[in-house]
């Protein structure tokens, strides 16, 4: 019998943050679930919650979303390419010297930045 992981879904919420029907308070958070009533997210808009917020509507996001709103960050918020190439330079060095890219004189790190930079060069042209 194996196992299986729950299924996880991505919502955007929009909720009633108080009930005063001539100021009305209004929050919009994106959430992380893992049951209908069970997860965790973070507001995009409105009050700080307090717990007593009334759901107005939730929209679960599909992958197609998920794409389209990641390409829009990416426009605006565009990764960190040095980040990205020392990451990948470091992966590298722990899978074929068993130490991070620190760890490595300089001129053996080098070989591993320079190959992060090829494997980030064919990723992103593919794209």
């Amino acid at each position: 019998m194996t196992d299986s992981q729950p299924t996880k879904t991505v919502t955007i919420t929009l909720d009633a943050a108080n009930s005063d029907r001539q100021y009305p308070s209004y929050q919009i958070s994106i959430n992380a679930m893992e049951s209908e009533t069970n997860g965790h997210g973070y507001r995009l808009m409105g009050s700080k919650y307090m717990g007593r917020s009334r759901n107005l509507r939730t929209v679960e996001l599909t992958q197609r979303d998920a794409d389209e709103i990641r390409a829009v960050l990416d426009e605006v918020f565009p990764p960190n390419p040095a980040a990205v190439l020392d990451e990948i330079a470091d992966v590298l060095a722990r899978a074929y010297d068993g130490q991070s890219l620190a760890e490595l004189r300089d001129e053996h790190a080098a070989l591993h930045l320079e190959a992060a930079a090829a494997v980030l060069a064919h990723l992103t042209a593919r794209h």
